[in-house]
């Protein structure tokens, strides 16, 4: 996925892109982060494209609701740091889980040869 500002993008000639090679690009999704307007080139279904924006918007406008004067980058960066923050605790919970899924798994093969030696 990439994005651009559409304006930037003519004025440069050229837009940024990257697709997989086993996905198609999807046509220029248009979305709005807290009246900022950017056209987004994914190969991903615009309506997830659309809910990453939607859920960038409603963090911003936590912070900004918690910090009215801060500076619009500095509520940015902090939206982005959260959302990183969100992005890395559920990757830790993930491998919490699958390690509680291994040793249940282990425990009840355990569990299965004892059944099958008696």
């Amino acid at each position: 996925m990439s994005s651009y500002d559409s304006k930037s993008a003519q004025l440069r000639g050229a837009s940024t892109s990257t697709s997989s090679s086993e996905a198609s690009e999807s046509g220029p999704i248009n979305i709005e982060i807290r009246g900022q307007r950017l056209t987004i080139r994914s190969d991903r279904d615009p309506a997830f494209v659309q809910q990453l924006a939607n859920h960038i918007d409603r963090t911003f406008e936590e912070l900004q609701s918690a910090a009215p004067s801060a500076p619009y980058n500095k509520l940015l960066m902090l939206a982005s740091m959260t959302v990183a923050e969100e992005l890395f605790e559920t990757r830790q919970e993930l491998h919490e889980i699958r390690d509680q899924l291994e040793e249940t798994t282990e425990s009840m093969f355990d569990l299965l040869d004892q059944v099958e030696q008696t």
